[in-house]
């Protein structure tokens, strides 16, 4: 479809009679980018103290955390007041799903998602109307950073869900259709597909590539390998794992451009993404406060700096210093492009093997988290492959566990690797984690066609 035509008559006319606030969000963000670091940080705040002041009124949570420290939200005037406040974790959400739920929100307004993130250990969720105009504005905004618009094509090697009724898959067909967005299965990369997706990307023509870094890299090896040219979008974005420099060498052989980090994760969306100068990865902070919190390592005595996250257009269900479970380093200082946003210059976890299967297939760690987040039969788990035919999923189980489970899980593990894919349930009453208390949750043994985890890691 014409990009011109979605752009300036067909999107705008969709958010009209959406009556939503999506264009005035993308306005917003427009202009406060561009302000000074200081100035940008004042509206930060401000829409901080608005959050904080709600929250005390309306959600249950935050009132008790109020009576408990025997303070108001007037009494937080500065970042530094803010570090008395408890962070939230993921158990916290757990163990007080409902008292995290504004009192005055409208359910209707509530949309349920989860996330196994990079620990394995699934979290459910809600997010409100104002958070997912505000999420959809922030990809307007940070693609335009890298000068892709509204309308332009865009090609996804990326997830999707599994059990999708018709109707939404119909609907989604139709959406892709009129947005001109292309999906590519992330977990249908054998041979013949890889070949199918270059003719396929070849007649889009792609303004735009996101995808997961494993899977777009295991894709560029295999387009230079079968001297496949042709697909030239202007840039690619990768997405939702860590990746290294040996993979973005590759995209980028593949493609003749430069591949740009993205941050985010289900709960917010786009948190940070680098501009055309990649010196660091632009926060997006009149959507999210982003906080630095020392870790010191118990076994090693090193200390690293932990991510809190609040977002900062979430009324229905607060996440106030959310503890995300990554690690990273901001700096205020300037940037040369001229966005007066902060900027995280490093950061430290999510990092995701790659399954190799017996059918050719190569499974990043999203695959798993998707797959297994779905079962609430399965509280924590960890994916372990020692041979090419073989893995062992160890995993925590809660009371849901059953059988049925387990044989879904090993029906769609066989459709992704093949029947010759062997599938072996280990319960366990813990799983190992790294020295920085993270959870490994893909474990591969075999290596990716001889490649380690070769390269420095990017966030």
């Amino acid at each position: 479809m014409n990009r011109f035509f979605i752009r300036k008559l067909l999107y705008p006319a969709y958010r009209a009679i959406k009556r939503d606030g999506v264009l005035d969000y993308l306005a917003e963000m427009h202009r406060v980018e561009k302000l000074e670091p200081e100035q940008v940080r004042e509206f930060q705040w401000k829409k901080f103290k608005e959050l904080l002041e709600y929250s005390a009124k309306h959600v249950p949570y935050y009132r008790d955390v109020f009576k408990r420290l025997g303070a108001e939200p007037g009494d937080i005037k500065t970042e530094k007041d803010l570090q008395s406040f408890p962070v939230l974790r993921k158990d916290d959400i757990r163990e007080n799903p409902d008292a995290l739920i504004s009192e005055i929100y409208p359910r209707s307004q509530l949309d349920p998602d989860s996330t196994g993130g990079s620990t394995g250990k699934n979290l459910y969720f809600f997010v409100g109307k104002e958070a997912s105009e505000a999420r959809r504005a922030n990809n307007i905004r940070t693609n335009r950073w890298l000068d892709v618009d509204i309308g332009d094509k865009m090609a996804l090697l990326w997830g999707s869900a599994f059990d999708e009724d018709r109707s939404r898959k119909i609907k989604n067909v139709l959406k892709r259709y009129f947005s001109n967005t292309m999906l590519l299965s992330a977990y249908r990369m054998d041979e013949d597909s890889v070949h199918d997706y270059a003719r396929r990307l070849q007649r889009f023509g792609p303004d735009m590539m996101l995808g997961y870094p494993s899977a777009l890299a295991h894709f560029s090896a295999s387009l230079i390998e079968a001297g496949i040219d042709g697909i030239r979008p202007r840039p690619v974005v990768l997405s939702g794992e860590t990746f290294y420099d040996w993979q973005r060498e590759v995209i980028e052989k593949a493609f003749h451009i430069k591949a740009y980090n993205h941050y985010g994760c289900r709960e917010f969306g786009a948190i940070a993404r680098e501009c055309k100068l990649r010196d660091g990865l632009h926060i997006c902070a009149e959507r999210v406060l982003l906080e630095e919190l020392p870790v010191t390592d118990s076994t090693s005595g090193d200390t690293f700096t932990e991510l809190l996250v609040t977002d900062l257009d979430s009324f229905g269900m607060p996440f106030i210093r959310y503890a995300i479970e990554d690690m990273g380093t901001i700096t205020w200082e300037k940037c040369s492009c001229g966005l007066g946003l902060p900027r995280l210059e490093t950061t430290i976890g999510r990092t995701f093997d790659v399954v190799r299967a017996p059918n050719g297939n190569f499974l990043g760690g999203t695959f798993w988290t998707i797959l297994l987040r779905k079962k609430q039969g399965i509280e924590r788990w960890q994916v372990i492959q020692e041979k090419l035919d073989e893995i062992t999923i160890a995993f925590i189980p809660t009371d849901d566990f059953s059988d049925e489970i387990r044989q879904y899980v090993i029906g769609k593990v066989r459709e992704a690797c093949g029947e010759e894919m062997r599938v072996r349930f280990e319960l366990k009453p813990s799983l190992d984690s790294t020295p920085t208390g993270k959870h490994r949750f893909v474990i591969s043994k075999i290596g990716l066609k001889g490649e380690n985890d070769a390269g420095q890691a990017q966030g």
